[in-house]
């Protein structure tokens, strides 16, 4: 059964993250849970778990021991038990310092240490994640009302017994990547819709059954493309494609709606669970991916979990993995100039020039909006015998007056002086810019690419009364947040969901100033809507 929880380096692959890591998600529209009959040795790990089952976080020895089945057990360090008045929290300390885990992987794995928690613990209201040893983010924050949204269920009723809790666990561990999340035959990047199977467990194949059009594999190195059937099976790790061309006509498939079954099999071909990608037909061009729990569609930056082969492919994936160090975007780009690299026993050390940049919409304009400028950063590998990369350290300089002296200390010194000279750097923005375009190509849409900094106009309102409704009331109101504190307009997506944030000012009937922050769907329906009436000082909701 599912021992992922006991091993990190086994069973640490994706799950939501980056993307997740600030993004909130959406009520499940579709349960893909299959109900699976489980034998006493299928529910061994599920048991391990549940029978620490407690109604209170207060129960000290049932909450820890939970915490101690949990991925980055060994990790751990302390434990603090918020039990004298709700909200009621769990906060759980660790140390990363020297740990071989690849950081873009942290966010996710403690999205599913949470629910797992949420689940089995009935009056535990907010977890918290605290990290050191890392250079990225440093507290990982869940709420149960907004972690909530991505279920059908109260969280507490997946644990109402062990069979339920075992498949829930199964259903969580199972997440799909689809990209890009709008297709069309006219494509020249990609020839279909890429789903790649992502469990933390152990499986064997993959088995990919759509019930209009074709499943194929295509090797993107070589060009070569299987011969497309209506159901394929695959080995764990490989990615399957779908087209809407029929096998022997060539003939587009024109049904309104059709869908992909994906069932994840054991060594054994046992069917695990599996989940279904739906996918709907605009009638003249476009197919797009239909938004499902479990399923991650249209992020660039997720749809490669296997360990990279080439050098330049980890140190692009390990300049991605900076992510959680920055806020989120709707793409993750990344740029890099690799100076010289030496390699000795299987251990490569890079020297590069890197940057990470999370590019999004502001104002309808696709623009970084989170990154680091051009770093100079070592970076060391192994290498296996399979000629897989995995990343061993990533070493940036000290910032301040200790800059020059750390660059020094990291780079040979021959190096220097093409180091310090910034001027050399302008192909990374343009690296960057370049995956920006590609991402806009693959989702059919044409906007403008900007600079990092975009014109923001600010509310015209009272200071004091700005303060309070962009900074203060935030506090209070989490979403707000979301918001731009701007004029204007960001986008975000939110479980393959594009929703447009709308912040606005207008005058009320009576000639007070009115700030409006909406929230809709692309084709404008009102999903959420704050309108505060901005009296002297005092912002004033109105209902």
């Amino acid at each position: 059964m599912m021992g992922f929880f006991n091993s990190r380096w086994k069973y640490m692959l994706i799950l939501i993250a980056l993307c997740m890591l600030a993004a909130g998600l959406i009520l499940r529209m579709v349960t893909n849970t299959v109900k699976l009959g489980s034998t006493s040795s299928e529910l061994q790990y599920a048991g391990s778990l549940f029978k620490y089952k407690t109604a209170y976080v207060g129960d000290n020895s049932k909450v820890v021991n939970l915490i101690s089945k949990l991925p980055f057990a060994d990790l751990r360090k302390a434990v603090t038990l918020k039990t004298k008045a709700a909200p009621y929290g769990i906060d759980v300390q660790y140390d990363f310092s020297g740990a071989k885990i690849d950081l873009w992987q942290v966010g996710s794995t403690f999205h599913l240490n949470a629910a797992v928690l949420f689940a089995l613990i009935d009056n535990v209201d907010m977890i918290a994640f605290y990290v050191e040893g890392t250079t990225g983010q440093k507290k990982f924050r869940y709420v149960r009302s907004e972690l909530q949204r991505e279920f059908d269920k109260d969280l507490r009723e997946y644990a109402k017994d062990l069979v339920t809790f075992d498949a829930f666990l199964k259903d969580i561990a199972f997440r799909l990547y689809v990209f890009p999340g709008k297709y069309t035959p006219a494509m020249s990047s990609t020839p279909g819709i890429r789903i790649h199977a992502a469990y933390i467990g152990t499986a064997g194949k993959v088995r990919y059954t759509a019930q209009q059009g074709k499943m194929f594999t295509w090797d993107a190195a070589t060009g070569k493309i299987s011969d497309g059937a209506p159901e394929i099976e695959v080995p764990y790790g490989l990615q399957a494609y779908w087209s809407p061309l029929a096998n022997h006509s060539g003939q587009v498939v024109k049904d309104k709606e059709t869908a992909i079954t994906v069932a994840l099999l054991d060594e054994k071909d046992k069917v695990i669970t599996e989940k279904q990608v739906r996918i709907l037909y605009d009638g003249s061009l476009f197919f797009s991916v239909q938004p499902s729990s479990g399923i991650t569609v249209g992020t660039e930056k997720q749809q490669q979990p296997q360990k990279p082969q080439s050098l330049e492919d980890a140190i692009s994936k390990a300049v991605k993995s900076r992510a959680i160090g920055y806020a989120p975007g709707e793409l993750a780009t990344e740029g890099h100039i690799l100076l010289e690299k030496v390699e000795k026993d299987g251990i490569i050390k890079a020297y590069t020039v890197s940057s990470y940049g999370a590019y999004g919409f502001e104002n309808g304009i696709f623009t970084f909006v989170s990154g680091s400028g051009a770093i100079p950063t070592v970076m060391t590998f192994s290498r296996n015998e399979q000629g897989e990369y995995a990343l061993l350290e990533y070493k940036e300089p000290t910032d301040g007056g200790g800059y020059i002296g750390s660059i020094k200390e990291m780079f040979p010194k021959h190096l220097w002086e093409t180091v310090l000279d910034s001027g050399k750097y302008p192909s990374i923005r343009d690296q960057q810019e370049k995956q920006a375009a590609l991402y806009l190509q693959s989702i059919g849409r044409e906007a403008p690419i900007g600079p990092s900094h975009i014109e923001r106009k600010l509310a015209d309102i009272n200071v004091e009364a700005s303060n309070k409704l962009f900074s203060e009331y935030t506090k209070y109101n989490a979403e707000l947040n979301t918001f731009p504190y701007w004029l204007g307009t960001k986008e975000q997506i939110e479980d393959g969901i594009r929703y447009i944030y709308e912040t606005s000012q207008s005058k009320t009937e009576d000639g007070y100033d009115l700030i409006v922050f909406r929230k809709t769907t692309e084709d404008g329906s009102l999903i959420k809507e704050y309108r505060y009436k901005i009296i002297g000082s005092e912002p004033q909701l109105l209902e």
